[in-house]
C-alpha cells in the first residue's frame, strides 16, 4: 500500500501511455476498415444506380446483364460487410480495453484518490471514444425501389411523331395533286394545240383537194390522195385525249391509297403499345454513409464554410478542449479555481455533442418513416454509438470533476 501511495503517479502514467498507444492503434485500424466498408457500400449504389439501370440497353433486352450486376452486387456487399465487421471488432476491443483501463485505474487509486481515479480514467476513455465516434460513419441512408417497374407504353396518336407523320402525308398528297394537275393542264394545252393545228391542216388540205380536182387528167387522182391524207390526220386529234382520262384515274387511285393509309394509321394509332419492364432487385436513387468529418469535407467542398466550421467546432473541437481542460484541472488542482471552473462550465455549454446525437437519432427516425413512393432505409452505424458513449461519460465527468477537485483540496489540507 505504501508503495502504491509512493509510486502511483508513474504507474498511472505507464497505464495511461499503454492504453493510449493501444487505443490509438485500434482506432486507426477501425477507421481503415470502416473507410473500406464505406467505399464498398458506395460501389453498391453505383452498381444498381437508377440512371445506369434505366439507360442501359442491355438491362432492357437481356437477363444476363442483371445476373452480372447481381453477382457483382452480392460480392461487393459481402466485402463491405466483412470490412464493417472488422471495424466493429476493433471498436469492441477498444471498449474492452477502455473498461479494463478504467477498472485498473480505479483499483490503483481507490484507497488514495478514488474520485480522481474515476474522473481521470473517464476523461482519457472519453477522449478515445470521441475519436472513434467522429472518425467513423454514424448514419447510413439509402433510397431505393425493390423490383422497379417501368411502364414503357405509348399510344402513337399521342406522340409528336404521329402528328408529324400526318402532316407529311398531307404535304405529299398536296404535292401529288399539284403534279397531276400541272401535267393534266400541260397535256390539255398540248392536246388543244394539236387539235387546232390538225384542223388547220385539214382545212388547207381540203382547199388543195378542191383546187387539184379541177386539174385536167390527173386532178381527180391527186384530189383522192389528198382526201386520203386528210382522213389520216383525223385520228391524230384524238391521240392525247386518253392521257387525260388516265391521269384522272391515277389521281383517283392515289386518293384511294392515301385515304386507306390514313384510315389504317388512325385505327392503329389509338392502340397502346409497349411493355411493363421490371428491373429485379434494388434500384438505388440515393445513398449516403457519412460521419462527422465526411460531412465537414462535403460542406467545405460545396463552400459552406460557416456550417462546416460550426459542426467541427461544436461536435469535436470544443469537446476536445473541454476534455483537455478537465484533465489539466485533475492533474493540476491548484489551477482549478472557481473562475477556471466557471470558464470550463461556459465552454461545456457550447459543446453541442448531446444535441448532435439527438439530431442524428431524429434524422434516423424521420428517414425510417418517410414514404416518398420509394423504399427508404436508414441505419445507425457504429460510430454514433461511440459518440453517444462519449456524451454519457462527458455528463458524468461534470459531477466527478468537482468531487475530484474537492478531494484534492482536502488531501492537500490534511498534508499541510
Amino acid at each position: 500500500m505504501l508503495l502504491l501511495k509512493k509510486y502511483w503517479k508513474p504507474i498511472l502514467a505507464i497505464l495511461t501511455i499503454t492504453y493510449l498507444f493501444w487505443a490509438i492503434n485500434l482506432i486507426t485500424e477501425s477507421k481503415k476498415y470502416s473507410a473500406r466498408a464505406q467505399e464498398e457500400k458506395n460501389k453498391i449504389a453505383d452498381i444498381l444506380n437508377f440512371n445506369d439501370r434505366l439507360l442501359n440497353f442491355q438491362e432492357w433486352v437481356s437477363e444476363a446483364e442483371w445476373e452480372r450486376k447481381n453477382k457483382k452486387y452480392n460480392d461487393v456487399l459481402a466485402q463491405a460487410e466483412m470490412y464493417n465487421a472488422k471495424a466493429i471488432n476493433y471498436g469492441v476491443t477498444l471498449l474492452y480495453i477502455s473498461l479494463a483501463f478504467g477498472i485498473l485505474v480505479a483499483l490503483l487509486l481507490f484507497s488514495i484518490k478514488p474520485y480522481f481515479g474515476f474522473a481521470f480514467s473517464l476523461s482519457i476513455i472519453a477522449l478515445t471514444l470521441l475519436l472513434e465516434g467522429v472518425l467513423n460513419p454514424m448514419l447510413e441512408v439509402g433510397a431505393f425501389k425493390e423490383n422497379l417497374t417501368v411502364k414503357a407504353k405509348v399510344k402513337p396518336i399521342e406522340t409528336p411523331a404521329y402528328e408529324y407523320g400526318m402532316v407529311r402525308v398531307d404535304s405529299m398528297d398536296n404535292r401529288l395533286n399539284t403534279m397531276v394537275d400541272t401535267l393534266d393542264q400541260k397535256i390539255t394545252s398540248v392536246t388543244n394545240d394539236i387539235h387546232e393545228r390538225s384542223k388547220n391542216a385539214q382545212n388547207k388540205l381540203k382547199s388543195i383537194s378542191a383546187f387539184s380536182s379541177k386539174v385536167p387528167l390527173y386532178g381527180k387522182k391527186i384530189s383522192e390522195k389528198i382526201n386520203a391524207l386528210t382522213s389520216a390526220i383525223q385520228p391524230l386529234t384524238d391521240l392525247t385525249h386518253p392521257l387525260n382520262d388516265q391521269l384522272l384515274q391515277v389521281k383517283n387511285l392515289k386518293n384511294g391509297v392515301l385515304d386507306s393509309l390514313k384510315s389504317v394509321a388512325d385505327m392503329y394509332a389509338d392502340t397502346t403499345y409497349g411493355i411493363d419492364k421490371v428491373f429485379p432487385g434494388r434500384t438505388y436513387f440515393y445513398y449516403q454513409n457519412k460521419g462527422v468529418f465526411d460531412i465537414i469535407d462535403i460542406l467545405v467542398k460545396s463552400k459552406n464554410y460557416v456550417v462546416a466550421i460550426c459542426i467541427g467546432l461544436f461536435s469535436f473541437i470544443i469537446p476536445c478542449i473541454k476534455l483537455g481542460a478537465s484533465l489539466f484541472m485533475l492533474l493540476f488542482p491548484k489551477f482549478s479555481s472557481r473562475r477556471a471552473q466557471s470558464i470550463l462550465s461556459f465552454i461545456s455549454k457550447w459543446s453541442m455533442a448531446d444535441v448532435f446525437v439527438v439530431g442524428a437519432f431524429l434524422s434516423y427516425l424521420s428517414f425510417s418513416n418517410m414514404s416518398p413512393g420509394v423504399d427508404v432505409e436508414a441505419n445507425i452505424v457504429f460510430g454514433l454509438y461511440f459518440f453517444l458513449c462519449y456524451v454519457i461519460i462527458s455528463i458524468l465527468l461534470g459531477a466527478l470533476l468537482k468531487r475530484s477537485i474537492n478531494e484534492s483540496a482536502l488531501l492537500e489540507t490534511k498534508n499541510n
